[in-house]
């Protein structure tokens, strides 16, 4: 019996010996591999977390300068510039200012021959003027008409960058190319310190940006000859470093792994919107491989202790997660360091560009006074004339010893004085700039001044007025000198509508209606275009043929007439031509004025 029981607990042991051998061995491995699926899924989490905050910081990058070839497309002195080649010295040094304010590495004109007409770099030694462009495919799409954007080496500076293209079209025609580039290589610098590996690649599989720089320009697959005769012709990248990075994909479970030179890594990769680039994010694996390793033999040695052993996995998790936290909210707080400093930066450009809009109204101003010099001109010839015959008269009577008709000659000669001291009084008053802003006028008298000092424009375009206006006073407390200069652009801008029209015909009405000033102007012009209609009053928008004005003339006004806490519309009437009115609050004025 003895030997029967021992015989069977020998057997008995050995058979739990042949289950816990496997048991030690499968246990740990389960575990490690148990272990290596969490790390993995948390890696791959926060490896997107990555990418987002990376493709955020490109678009950033990127979208800051969208706006600003359009727009210096559509500036008068560009368009100038291009279609005759003329005062190309002024939009350089333009082109510098605006690259030096907006931070883009350059800022240029490419004419219809491709030549560059003007730069912002125009005294530097690598100056991008009188270089052919025109083999890019930017200097192609933007004469087509087409907003182009490019990534390549630049020939005279051979550094890359990214460059934003629009056309300048000059009376519907594309006349040339406005182009604005980004270096990018801050941004790649960046990511460099960062300690972290990605890289964008293009839509031929080629290496643009890289936190690797000698991962630049090398390709992912081989390129095919349309891929290369296409970079050759658009002169993209410099062709003898463009081989292939030693790259192949591997599988590692539900993850994409990469092994670059013989280092193995998780890649993580997106589209960006808008563009046809990829953006890569490489995390290495050797971790993982530690982690398991130390994770199996742990396990192995003591498996009973496998609970506290993913215990320790998750705490030391948590503190890789939170050092990563603790860098990403040191980056951010950089961030917002450099937003502050932009932020200052733009208020300090604001308080710069107020302080210009107010030398424009005052320039406006005086330029409508030049306009009106020969009026003025006109207004003083008859009585000038009229003065040299009423002297002849009393020099006559002098010599005739008819001393006694002396007197009424005089008397005129004393009129017409004080009928031309009166017109330069009121062209001195208008061209004044007030010193106090609150001395209340009668907006009636600021309508017959206005009308005064275009009399001879009115009369010379045979333009009827018809005026209604209240007969008691309607005061307003404010800067007269600035009111009347909107009155004069109102009626100089109706007198450049009714050019052509059979009957030109002004209507000004001023009434009162619940504490507030109603002032109205109506010509007989073509009335709005609606394409502009709802932004009239924005800066640099006109009807006016090229040359004639810079679309500023309504901006400022209705700056002024919002100043002076009054509103300001423009529509066209039910009959014909445009309609502008002016509300200003009377009461809130004059409360502010006794308070």
């Amino acid at each position: 019996m003895d030997n029967n029981s021992s015989g069977k607990n020998t057997e008995a042991s050995g058979k739990w010996i042949a289950i816990l051998i496997p048991a030690l061995i499968l246990i740990p491995l389960a575990v490690a591999f148990l272990v290596q699926y969490f790390y993995l899924y948390e890696v791959d989490r926060i490896a997107d977390e990555r990418l987002t905050l990376y493709e955020n910081t490109l678009a950033l990058q990127l979208n800051k300068y969208e706006y600003l070839p359009s727009l210096l497309a559509g500036i008068a002195p560009v368009k100038s510039c291009l279609a005759s080649g003329r005062n190309t010295a002024s939009v350089n040094a333009y082109l510098e200012k605006v690259a030096a304010q907006s931070g883009a590495t350059a800022i240029f004109l490419v004419g219809e021959n491709g030549r560059v007409v003007s730069s912002s770099n125009w005294n530097l030694e690598n100056s991008y003027v009188g270089l052919d462009l025109s083999f890019r495919p930017y200097f192609k799409g933007g004469m087509k008409g087409r907003e182009v954007r490019f990534y390549g080496v630049g020939l005279a500076s051979e550094k890359p960058g990214y460059y934003i293209a629009s056309p300048v079209e000059v009376e519907g025609l594309p006349r040339g190319v406005a182009v604005v580039k980004i270096d990018l290589s801050t941004l790649q610098n960046i990511w460099r310190d960062g300690g972290e590996t990605l890289f964008v690649a293009d839509s031929y599989g080629i290496i643009i940006l890289s936190s690797r720089p000698s991962w630049q320009y090398r390709t992912l697959d081989a390129l095919s000859p349309e891929a290369v005769r296409n970079i050759h012709e658009g002169g993209q990248y410099p062709e003898p470093r463009l081989s292939r990075l030693d790259m192949e994909s591997e599988s590692f479970g539900f993850m994409k792994t990469v092994r670059i030179n013989g280092d193995l890594f998780l890649r993580t990769s997106r589209q960006i919107s808008g563009l046809d680039w990829e953006l890569n994010f490489l995390m290495g694996l050797r971790p993982v491989w530690e982690r398991m390793l130390g994770t199996a033999l742990t396990s192995f040695v003591l498996v009973g202790l496998g609970i506290l052993t993913l215990l320790f996995i998750h705490e030391r998790n948590q503190k890789e997660v939170s050092r990563r936290e603790a860098r990403e909210a040191e980056r951010i707080r950089s961030m917002n360091i450099q937003l502050e400093q932009e932020i200052a930066e733009r208020r300090r450009t604001e308080e710069e560009l107020r302080a210009a809009q107010e030398e424009l109204i005052e320039a406006g101003k005086l330029a409508a006074v030049g306009e009106m010099a020969t009026a003025v001109a006109h207004e003083l010839n008859q009585p000038i004339a009229a003065l040299k015959m009423y002297a002849a008269s009393s020099r006559l009577m002098l010599e005739k010893g008819l001393t006694e008709d002396l007197a009424p000659t005089l008397a005129s000669i004393l009129g017409l004085s004080d009928r031309m001291a009166g017109v330069t009084s009121q062209l001195k008053s208008f061209a004044r700039k007030s010193s106090d802003p609150t001395l209340e006028f009668d907006i009636r008298d600021s309508i017959e001044a206005s009308l005064s000092l275009m009399h001879h424009q009115l009369e010379h375009e045979d333009c009827k007025v018809e005026i209604s206006m209240p007969a008691e006073r309607v005061p307003f407390s404010a800067e007269s000198g600035r009111f009347e200069q909107v009155l004069i652009n109102l009626l100089r801008n109706a007198l450049d509508a009714m050019q052509g029209q059979k009957e030109k015909r002004l209507e000004i009405s001023l009434r009162v209606d619940s504490g507030k000033a109603v002032l109205r102007v109506a010509d007989t012009g073509p009335g709005l275009d609606s394409s502009i209609a709802g932004k009239v009053f924005e800066p640099f928008v006109t009807t006016k043929r090229e040359g004639v004005g810079l679309g500023l003339g309504l901006s400022i006004s209705y700056k002024i007439i919002r100043e002076m806490g009054g509103g300001f519309k423009a529509f066209n009437s039910d009959e014909a031509g445009a309609v502008f009115v002016i509300s200003l609050p009377l009461r809130s004025s004059q409360e502010n004025l006794d308070g």
